[in-house]
């Protein structure tokens, strides 16, 4: 048996997220990445066709995010982003108090991992990631990487676990 080292659950050998607070139970020496070479390293396309275009008027800024929450947007949450915005459910005995609690939203909540993912900006853009959940996030419905940021447009439809959350982004 595994016993998690954030929220203390207990699980069978070899089980790699906690079903409880989503938290990664692999020992650190199987975190480990295989180095490469200096000549494998190198840039993917070119960098003078991957420069941002510029313009002379000012790119607008997200300054705030609105979400629209469960399959009939009965619910509406906004929030700044001033800060990391954390969604999932609150768990009071793990110190878990997620900005965006998604735990009255009925029997889908059951879905929702506590730490289930977060929503920040990043330069000019404001981007989504799965914190390692167990049932998943989507954006248009496909599943994004954990851990791995993705881009939010104005009107996209977010899903984790199984409630539907539409996006509405405010620029400055």
């Amino acid at each position: 048996m595994i016993k998690c080292p954030f929220c203390g659950a207990t699980h069978v050998a070899n089980t790699i997220f906690c079903s409880e607070c989503g938290n990664y139970l692999l020992e650190d020496e199987r975190r480990k990445t295989d180095p490469l070479e200096n000549g494998e390293i190198g840039w993917v396309g070119d960098m003078a066709e991957d420069a941002p275009k510029t313009s002379s008027r000012q790119i607008a800024k997200p300054i705030a995010i609105q979400l629209k929450i469960g399959a009939d947007k009965k619910r509406e949450v906004e929030v700044n982003l001033n800060k990391t915005i954390n969604l999932g459910r609150v768990d009071p005995t793990a110190t878990v108090f997620p900005e965006v609690d998604l735990t009255d939203e009925g029997p889908p909540a059951k879905s929702v991992s506590r730490r289930h993912a977060r929503i920040l900006r990043r330069e000019n853009t404001v981007v989504l990631e799965d914190l390692g959940s167990i049932n998943g996030t989507f954006v248009n419905g496909r599943k994004i990487t954990p851990y791995v940021p993705v881009t939010l447009q104005d009107g996209d439809i977010m899903q984790l676990g199984r409630i539907p959350i539409e996006v509405a982004i405010q620029y400055q």
